[in-house]
């Protein structure tokens, strides 16, 4: 029978060593990237800056591998920033002021949404804001985004929720919200412009339009721990960029179909036809300039006040991190990008 030589040992060390050089020296680009994890709450065409920025790779781009998530309440997404299960929250100035009272070191840095946009829609019974005296006025919760926007269009149209017996309501996000609203179980609600459409197609009357409103408002915006910001200027830098990035890829029109897909995809719409005014909408309300604004976010500031007295000892400034958005401004691809807009 004929005897089989098995390697040596010194063989196998010489592999395994191999083997080990090989899964070391050679890792993907994923694994290369810092991971950055950025939680919303926000159910919009307004998050496409995020969810196209990830699908079309432009985050990459620029050296971060972004995860979007979805966190619905804003308390829940300060504690998982808190936590370092997140590192970045795009999120209203409610959640990061509300945050600030409670001592969390927390700050914008890009502000990618800042004006008011959406519609201030009522039922069909309603003719005129003098109707909705002691109506019922629904919101997604008290302090976010959707109870923001229509507290500013409750004030702009001269009427005051205490004094004028309106029931504010916790209902849903906004696809709930355009139900119950269709249902005649709330009397009106604050609707992006995507979901307000098919009711403004069924002759539901809008009593105003916020994006043609002269209101300050700072809407969806980044925003992270202090520490992390310091910590961090070169991932916060790549995150810069890639929201630029993204904001010129949205309004370059041969990229409509790419953008519409996208927001069909994240907003489960039945068809393109229902991403159009969407994407019109974020035409002009996306803008190159992501500086966070100090006036937008006094303004929200104002109405948090009124039912957490606490926040009247926060000073607006501190919870806004200018520093990477002035790197960007000096830097040379800033100044490229806007010289391609023109």
């Amino acid at each position: 029978m004929k005897s089989i030589r098995l390697p040596s040992r010194k063989f196998f060390l010489l592999a395994r060593g191999c083997l080990l050089f090989m899964a070391i020296g050679a890792p993907s680009q994923a694994a290369e990237l810092p991971l950055v994890r950025i939680a919303h709450g926000a159910f919009s065409e307004k998050v496409v800056a995020l969810w196209l920025g990830a699908e079309q790779g432009l985050f990459r781009k620029h050296g971060v591998n972004v995860e979007v998530i979805n966190i619905r309440s804003g308390p829940q997404t300060m504690a998982a920033l808190v936590s370092g299960d997140i590192q970045v929250a795009y999120t209203i100035p409610g959640s990061v002021v509300s945050a600030a009272t409670s001592g969390l070191d927390v700050a914008f840095f890009a502000g990618i949404v800042n004006k008011a946009d959406g519609d201030f829609i009522a039922g069909t019974s309603i003719r005129g804001a003098e109707d909705l005296k002691g109506k019922r006025i629904g919101v997604q919760s008290i302090g976010g985004g959707v109870w923001s926007m229509a507290m500013l269009a409750i004030e702009h149209l001269g009427l005051e929720p205490s004094r004028d017996k309106m029931t504010i309501m916790v209902v849903g996000d906004s696809p709930v919200l355009a139900q119950s609203l269709e249902q005649g179980n709330i009397e009106a609600t604050y609707l992006n412009y995507t979901h307000s459409r098919a009711l403004k197609e069924k002759s539901f009357p809008v009593l105003l339009d916020l994006g043609k409103a002269p209101i300050p408002y700072q809407g969806l915006a980044a925003a992270t721990r202090r520490g992390y910001l310091k910590q961090n200027p070169q991932v916060i830098d790549s995150l810069m960029r890639g929201f630029i990035d993204t904001v010129a890829f949205i309004h370059r029109p041969g990229n409509k179909d790419i953008v519409t897909k996208s927001l069909v995809k994240n907003l489960r719409l039945k068809s393109a036809q229902d991403a159009e005014i969407g994407y019109a909408a974020l035409q002009w309300l996306y803008n190159l300039d992501i500086k966070p604004t100090i006036p937008g976010i006094q303004n929200m500031a104002r109405f948090l006040a009124l039912s957490n007295p606490k926040v009247k000892t926060v000073k607006v400034e501190d919870v806004v991190d200018d520093a990477p958005w002035q790197r960007l401004e000096k830097s040379g691809f800033y100044r490229e990008v806007l010289a391609a807009k023109k």
